[in-house]
């Protein structure tokens, strides 16, 4: 139990030491008007978030959501480690047992022949370790994939007109719309 508690303070720690490294002005973007100098890519924002996992929204000028993707990408490849050195210890334990008497075993057992041999205690919420290090390795690639192609939308709507578009519905009928309203030219 100690250990376990051990743990989530240095993730608390983790949390907070990188909250505490942001800069305070990143949420001080809110409604950016375009840069005539800088001109958003989509190919760009695509390409650096397929380096690295929210530095796309970064670019485009969306830091909340790149910290978001970032952090949701370093929690499931660390759970994905994590869970692989547990699987580890316990395809030690089945090769130096055999996995004719590894079959035999309950799992109190081979609980107990995993600390004997490897000396790692397993957990009960770590038994089946992996088949969780595989589903973290399959969320982690969904988020990655995911925030790759948001960045890439996020490039293309950076300088679409968001204060011209509203939202207008009838009480009186169960149908909404959508006003969407743009100028070609400057119409000052």
């Amino acid at each position: 139990m100690g250990s376990v508690i051990t743990r989530i303070k240095s993730r608390i720690n983790i949390i907070l030491i990188a909250l505490i490294m942001l800069p305070s002005g990143i949420f001080a973007i809110d409604n950016v008007t375009p840069d005539s100098v800088r001109q958003i890519m989509p190919k760009a924002a695509l390409i650096r978030s397929a380096i690295v996992p929210g530095w796309g929204h970064l670019y485009v000028r969306k830091p909340i959501k790149g910290l978001i993707y970032f952090s949701l990408e370093a929690y499931h490849v660390y759970r994905f480690i994590e869970y692989n050195s547990i699987y580890q210890h316990v395809k030690e334990t089945k090769n130096r047992l055999g996995i004719e008497v590894w079959s035999t075993l309950t799992e109190p057992q081979k609980k107990e022949q995993i600390k004997n041999i490897t000396g790692y205690e397993l957990q009960d919420a770590t038994w089946r370790p992996r088949e969780i290090r595989n589903k973290y390795a399959w969320w982690s690639v969904g988020f990655y994939l995911i925030g790759m192609l948001d960045a890439f939308v996020d490039a293309h709507l950076y300088y679409f007109p968001s204060d011209k578009v509203e939202l207008t519905g009838d009480s009186r009928s169960v149908s909404m719309g959508i006003k969407i309203s743009w100028s070609l030219g400057d119409s000052e």
